[in-house]
């Protein structure tokens, strides 16, 4: 299991329909919303895992995102 670096969720790699490739490395995420927050600042994600706190300052939602059920634009089903 990986872990979604901008909400923290746990993304299964060989399901995941959201990765993107960053200094070599491959990192996978729960919804678009996730990927593209990830890809418009890499750096602010990387590191030791993002607190719930840090989750709420810098949780991009994104047009065109797919809200699912208790999902509040990126597409995962946690509460921001």
């Amino acid at each position: 299991m990986a872990k979604d670096l901008v909400c923290n969720m746990d993304v299964d790699e060989r399901t995941a329909k959201f990765k993107t490739v960053y200094k070599g490395k491959t990192y996978y995420f729960c919804a678009l919303g996730c990927k593209k927050a990830f890809e418009e600042e890499p750096e602010l994600y990387l590191g030791a895992e993002v607190s719930e706190d840090q989750h709420h300052k810098h949780h991009h939602h994104h047009e065109g995102d797919e809200p699912t059920d208790h999902s509040y634009g990126c597409g995962c089903k946690h509460n921001h």
